[in-house]
């Protein structure tokens, strides 16, 4: 059974040929010659705005499209956004991808600008262990699953992804699923955290892993989709910030530091609005002092978008009711607990990354 929203039916519009190509761009030179009335009221953002930016279908890899805009976009991240960022955040470097599929817009914050993934490219190992098993006629084993449920709920590195990750090959296997989902500016090694992406490869691929449109069957977007939906309370945050009540969100969150790029703190994941219309985002940054620092700059850049492409107040996400600290450098998880209260410290470890140790600047969540 599909999950609503999900199938590569759901979201299809048209599947082009080369004259359908040629007939749409020159039907865009002839609409787009035509200047609006003065005084015409600007459409929101995330909706067809005459005076904004032309999207076009981006033809990159031969993987099939689903849509192409046939209007232009607003400009979701103006001068003003990214210079309120850079105060607030100083010295960290940050850029986001967003793909609209009720509109066909598309944009982009600091597009091009390549970033240390962290766990970010977690969301690329579920996408080849449900691969290798779609195409192997099998569900995933039980040990696979454990290790799934560990990496995509909780972002537990060693053993579980690292096992998944040199069960898919490591970065030669990578590299080849690249292939698969039309990824072209990626770089990966054998530390997976260390893969150098841009937000833009990250949202190509969580939305094929999240709308379909890929290599993955209706049944295996559908498995990413659960996977992805139900991660802890504490490591809910990011693209779901500011949305409204109705809207679903499926993600998954990178937060590790690494020397010299300081805390990366990172989402990639799928919004469905109440019609099970979908929008896929990605933010990624790096050179954040701590955890905390670099998860309220994700927050703002994902609020700004879901803000301009959501209708509602915003809602009360399960992340806003967990309690969190930051240990000092060199605590254990006993004493992280004893800060929470004298909660359980084996659970509280596995809650939170499940590294031997809290990491200096991490952000500990209870709840």
């Amino acid at each position: 059974m599909n999950v609503p929203g999900t199938s590569q039916e759901s979201d299809a519009r048209w599947i082009p040929t080369l004259r359908t190509i040629g007939a749409v761009l020159i039907a865009l030179v002839l609409t787009w010659t035509v200047t609006p009335a003065a005084g015409a009221p600007a459409a929101p953002a995330g909706r067809p705005d005459p005076g904004g930016e032309l999207a076009l279908p981006d033809l990159r890899s031969g993987l099939e499209f689903r849509y192409a805009p046939i209007t232009r976009c607003s400009r979701l991240f103006d001068e003003t956004f990214i210079d309120q960022l850079r105060v607030a955040h100083p010295g960290a470097r940050f850029t986001a991808s967003v793909h609209d599929h009720r509109t066909g817009c598309r944009y982009e914050l600091n597009g091009g600008l390549e970033i240390t993934t962290a766990s970010v490219i977690k969301a690329q190992v579920l996408a080849g262990v449900l691969l290798a098993a779609q195409e192997a006629g099998r569900q995933l084993s039980e040990s696979e699953a454990a290790d799934v449920e560990l990496m995509m709920h909780y972002s537990h590195n060693r053993p579980p992804t690292s096992r998944l990750y040199v069960q898919l090959g490591s970065a030669t296997g990578m590299e080849a699923l690249d292939q698969r989902f039309g990824i072209a500016g990626t770089s990966h090694t054998a530390w997976y955290g260390r893969t150098l992406s841009t937000a833009e490869d990250r949202t190509r691929l969580v939305e094929q892993l999240l709308i379909g449109g890929g290599p993955l069957s209706p049944e295996s977007v559908e498995a990413a989709w659960e996977w992805m939906s139900s991660v802890s309370a504490a490591q809910s945050w990011g693209i779901t910030a500011g949305l409204p009540a109705g809207y679903e969100a499926a993600l998954k969150n990178g937060f590790f530091p690494m020397s010299g790029a300081g805390w990366r703190l990172g989402t990639t994941g799928v919004v469905r609005d109440p019609t099970g219309g979908t929008y896929a985002m990605t933010v990624m940054t790096d050179n954040n002092p701590s955890e905390s620092a670099g998860i309220g700059l994700v927050e703002r850049i994902a609020r700004h978008v879901n803000s301009a492409l959501t209708t509602g107040a915003p809602a009360e996400r399960a992340v806003d009711l967990v309690e969190c600290v930051e240990p000092s450098r060199g605590s254990s998880w006993s004493s992280a607990a004893e800060m929470l209260g004298g909660v359980d410290a084996v659970e509280l470890r596995r809650l939170n990354g499940g590294e031997p140790r809290p990491l200096t600047g991490q952000r500990v969540c209870w709840g």
